[in-house]
């Protein structure tokens, strides 16, 4: 459409009043719209508290603002700004809350005196939509260790602890942010059993602290038990201080030494960590004496291995010579 045909349909709308009409109209809403905003009216607005003066190590929630809810009451040209603005905000110390774990709270009643002079004359406050105002400190996490409680195991006859296994060494801990600082470790409880005779897992919790949580929640403590079995092995005899007109051909060349050893161990004992001995005065008191079963008891077992207890030689039989002949040679 030209300029032209512009002007004709505006002078048509002329001749017609439909210009008159519109100006009347826009007259009659800026009227109404001026009354209705100059009416006495009650409405919720937004108010944002803020925690000032926060302590070092404290972080909050949301940069320590608390969003709630007021109702003003005043003209609505004057709540006309509030409401579409981002609202009011009011500011609190840190030291006017309370602290209760990680949340810190304070009657909304303390700052509905404030929040009503920041309102000024034309607007009044009538409530405000809580109670109390919270805000939430922060949590945080780090990896700390594992402190072991006292252990105190009684094993059962018979058994041996071969080893303890604590696991984990290490945790992860959640706690708020101003007190996981001081959170060095972790205490896992003492562990006091007895008669333990087999192999054994516990699962402890720990001890409370600061902490909020710990990932994993649980000690494990693997106990290892060994029981003592009895094994033998075929040692060489050395023969001590014996005269060399004596035939030995008589005596054993290998003694049967019994001994006993944990089963973990067991591998680990070989036939060279024994050596045997017998004395020549050994040997003559028990052919004096006339007691075979005696000179058993004259072997004397040496064993070179840690892993080895009660060690002695058994089941010889040996005939002894006549015990007129050896008199002589040993003094009683």
């Amino acid at each position: 459409m030209n300029l032209d045909s512009l002007k004709k349909a505006f002078e048509k709308a002329k001749e017609n009043g439909f210009v008159s009409f519109l100006f009347f109209l826009l007259v009659s809403c800026t009227l109404w719209f001026t009354l209705t905003l100059n009416r006495i009216y009650e409405t919720d607005i937004s108010v944002s508290v803020h925690v000032s003066n926060v302590p070092e190590g404290v972080a909050l929630e949301n940069d320590g603002r608390i969003p709630v809810r007021a109702i003003v009451r005043g003209e609505g040209t004057d709540l006309f700004g509030v409401m579409f603005n981002d609202g009011v905000d009011v500011a609190v110390d840190y030291s006017e809350m309370r602290r209760n774990g990680g949340r810190l709270t304070m009657p909304s009643a303390l700052v509905f005196s404030r929040l009503n002079e920041l309102l000024g004359l034309s607007l009044s406050l009538k409530s405000i939509l809580a109670d109390s105002l919270v805000a939430n400190v922060q949590q945080a996490t780090a990896v700390v260790p594992v402190r072991r409680g006292r252990l105190d195991l009684g094993m059962a006859d018979g058994c041996e602890l071969v080893s303890v296994k604590y696991m984990p060494d290490e945790v992860r801990v959640t706690a708020f942010v101003d007190e996981l600082p001081a959170i060095k470790e972790v205490v896992a409880p003492a562990i006091v059993q007895d008669g333990v005779q087999c192999d054994t897992v516990l699962e402890l919790d720990f001890l409370p602290g600061k902490y909020l949580e710990v990932v994993p929640n649980m000690l494990e403590v693997h106990i290892a038990v060994s029981r003592y079995v009895k094994a033998a092995v075929d040692v060489p005899v050395e023969y001590v201080e014996f005269p060399s007109d004596i035939n030995l051909g008589f005596l054993p060349q290998y003694v049967n030494v019994e001994y006993e050893v944990l089963e973990a161990n067991a591998g680990k004992v070989k036939p060279a960590d024994f050596s045997v001995r017998l004395r020549f005065d050994d040997y003559a008191y028990s052919a004096v004496v006339g007691k075979a079963g005696d000179l058993q008891k004259r072997f004397v077992v040496s064993s070179a291995s840690p892993f080895v207890r009660n060690a002695g030689v058994v089941g010889v039989e040996v005939e002894l010579p006549d015990s007129s002949s050896m008199s002589n040679m040993v003094s009683l």
